[in-house]
């Protein structure tokens, strides 16, 4: 075996020791080191592995503790067949084994109480009218960038209604291109929003991944084709999000949102506050 690929199975074997311990923040930061990695090696399939198991690990703080057992023994069972397999991989067979186990416990990521029937034709329903939505809203361009969530928030449903009714290896695949390009998408808001950078050169930038997105939600179709073409797009971003951590590090780019208040009731508000003061002072004195 080559010494490059090593690399990834030692990353793939920590993960595994961190699953063990049940130490999930650990073992997001060894997805995060999975995908760093395979930007140093240019390998779209194992930034494709990283992504996946960094995508699967929020789901693990909601299941219950026979539950969480069992999908901890599954996941390191993919993994070592992703490490027997790691000269021979491709994007078709990750997100086939993935999507295998994803169906297995996909009932055990929602709560106890919410119990829903597989129905995989209400998900794609729902991911053609989210992504239509998400493609208009993209065009039109109309919303102010400090408060904008719009892939985050697209995701957010399709998460919700992959978890309830299932989904594809198709729609596994896009929901890594939008999570992916969230989180990049975030390190372009604050700089795009400070005035210490120069932002033509980041904004042209900036709309050259809307313009990838917008071509991939576009063209989203239940082929094979479609998760090929997913792969070289989610690699585009992954990239990027990983050089953006390396220009910036860990700076958790979160804007903060005002609380705008209108002049009326802000008025009022401003004459309560005198009245109250007023009658403290008065109070005082007498």
């Amino acid at each position: 075996m080559e010494k490059f690929p090593k690399v990834i199975i030692e990353d793939l074997e920590v993960y595994k020791k961190g699953l063990d311990k049940k130490n999930y923040q650990f073992c997001n930061v060894i997805s995060n080191r999975i995908t760093m990695n395979s930007v140093f090696l240019e390998s779209k399939e194992f930034a494709l592995i990283g992504g996946l198991l960094k995508d699967i690990l929020p789901n693990f703080q909601k299941l219950e503790e026979e539950d969480e057992n069992k999908a901890r023994r599954e996941l390191i069972k993919i993994i070592d067949i992703y490490i027997k397999n790691i000269e021979n991989l491709d994007c078709v067979f990750i997100i086939d084994k993935y999507s295998e186990y994803y169906d297995t416990f996909k009932q055990c990521f929602n709560s106890s109480i919410e119990k829903y029937t597989e129905n995989k034709d209400y998900t794609s329903k729902v991911i053609n009218y989210c992504l239509s939505f998400l493609k208009k809203e993209l065009d039109e361009d109309s919303l102010p960038l400090s408060e904008d969530l719009l892939t985050s928030g697209v995701l957010n449903e399709i998460s919700r209604i992959t978890r309830s009714f299932g989904c594809t290896t198709h729609q596994h695949m896009l929901k890594l291109v939008l999570s992916f390009f969230s989180k990049l998408r975030d390190y372009f808001k604050v700089l795009l929003l400070s005035d210490e950078t120069e932002n033509v050169e980041w904004s042209n930038r900036h709309k050259t991944h809307i313009g990838i997105l917008k071509e991939n939600i576009t063209n989203y179709e239940l082929s094979d084709g479609y998760i090929e073409r997913c792969l070289d797009d989610l690699y585009v971003f992954i990239k990027e999000w990983r050089l953006m951590f390396m220009r910036f590090m860990n700076i958790i780019p979160q804007i903060p949102q005002q609380v705008r208040i209108p002049s009326r009731i802000d008025s009022e508000l401003k004459n309560l506050v005198s009245k109250a003061v007023s009658k403290e002072i008065k109070g005082e004195k007498e």
